[in-house]
């Protein structure tokens, strides 16, 4: 047999396996396409909302707004008659507006009861409805400080310069910069903590904080406190993060 034959069989011979190899894999996707029901959920409570596969730590399906229009996506079948589960975490915008120094903060928190269990067949419709968590729990505090002043601050404690949420150390003049912490269940007892510019330092008063709230202070260049229209207060404005 001449070498051209022989070339080309060998050829043709490796063209048929590739394409054997190639509709048995194509085969094989096929196989194992994935058998989904359609999902339809309607976020009905006042929070920003993750929804998770399973547990709370597992993927995200989707996330949905308050007052989003419903949203459906394919979700893939039960594994088996206990259900798929979806895990609710609730989102809680900190800031507003645009004069913050920390970028967008954003508080994430769950109830433990609010995981919802579907058994998802296929090509079935499911619609789940979110309502607002009967007993949310948030694991963390903010602090936000407004500098008032006409130079750049930075929040101390005990002379340690703390970074804000979004790593930033200074607050510029006119912007608010937020911290974040996570404090024991019976809360913490906040003290020597410091307002300092290049030129001067005024203490923080002591306050005790808690996790789910936001305690806000205004610094002035001279005192730091909750400003109220009467005067003002050495103790912080507090709000909660929990919708009531």
């Amino acid at each position: 047999m001449s070498i051209i034959k022989t070339n080309i069989l060998m050829f043709l011979s490796l063209t048929h396996l590739f394409v054997s190899c190639e509709n048995h894999a194509n085969n094989s996707n096929n196989n194992n396409d994935v058998k989904t029901g359609n999902v339809t959920f309607l976020n009905e409570s006042r929070y920003n909302i993750k929804i998770h596969r399973d547990s709370f730590s597992g993927p995200v399906l989707l996330e949905l707004s308050a007052n989003a229009p419903a949203k459906t996506i394919p979700v893939r079948v039960s594994d088996n008659n206990w259900g798929t589960v979806f895990s609710i975490e609730y989102l809680y915008r900190i800031n507003e507006g645009f004069d913050t120094d920390s970028g967008e903060v954003i508080a994430s928190g769950i109830d433990p009861n609010m995981q919802i269990p579907y058994v998802i067949k296929e090509n079935e419709n499911i619609t789940v409805q979110i309502p607002d968590p009967p007993n949310p729990e948030f694991k963390t505090v903010f602090i936000k400080i407004l500098n008032a002043h006409n130079l750049p601050c930075e929040l101390k404690y005990y002379g340690r310069v703390l970074q804000q949420n979004n790593g930033n150390l200074p607050i510029a003049p006119g912007k608010t910069g937020i911290y974040k912490e996570s404090v024991p269940e019976k809360g913490e007892l906040y003290s020597g903590y410091t307002v300092a510019t290049a030129f001067e330092s005024v203490s923080v008063p002591d306050f005790t904080v808690n996790n789910g709230f936001i305690y806000s202070f205004t610094y002035d260049g001279s005192s730091v406190y909750k400003y109220q229209s009467t005067g003002k207060e050495p103790e912080p404005k507090i709000e909660t993060i929990v919708w009531r």
